[in-house]
């Protein structure tokens, strides 16, 4: 077997690249836009062709997908989840970004406690817009209104 035919054996389809992973083919396309995925290869008739790897991106993608970053957060943090080498800068904003989420998520769970404490209290807790305080007043117009009991 040549190089080229051992290089095109181990080269999947958009669609068998997607298949595998779980996703569209526009999501891979998408992702592509992105820079999530590096570039593919392209066949002689420009089919694109990807490495079977190219589906550990695709997993780290979807996994800090679910971990709550946004998708132009991933960027940066995928090569990393794949094991792949960053520069320092890369390295220091990638950093960054799981820091920021990590005081998110913190900040996150201190209402979520304050909550739960309030709907198990016996005598009803605080009002929900007491415990919520600055994660309502952070969503611009998102209104608390009193039950009044009426319903």
């Amino acid at each position: 077997m040549t190089k080229s035919n051992a290089d095109s054996a181990e080269l999947v389809s958009i669609g068998q690249l997607a298949k595998a992973a779980g996703v569209s083919s526009r999501t891979i396309r998408y992702y592509e836009e992105l820079g999530i995925l590096p570039e593919p290869r392209r066949s002689p008739g420009g089919t694109r062709k990807y490495p079977k790897e190219y589906g550990g991106y695709i997993a780290a993608a979807l996994a800090l997908k679910d971990l709550g970053f946004r998708l132009e957060e991933v960027k940066p943090l995928a090569r990393l989840a794949v094991g792949r080498a960053v520069s320092p800068g890369q390295r220091d904003a990638a950093a960054r970004l799981v820091e920021d989420k990590i005081e998110a998520l913190a900040r996150q769970v201190t209402v979520l406690r304050r909550l739960h404490d309030s709907v198990r209290a016996p005598d009803g807790g605080l009002p929900v817009s007491a415990v919520l305080g600055s994660a309502v007043s952070a969503r611009p117009g998102l209104t608390v209104v009193p039950d009044d009991g009426a319903a």
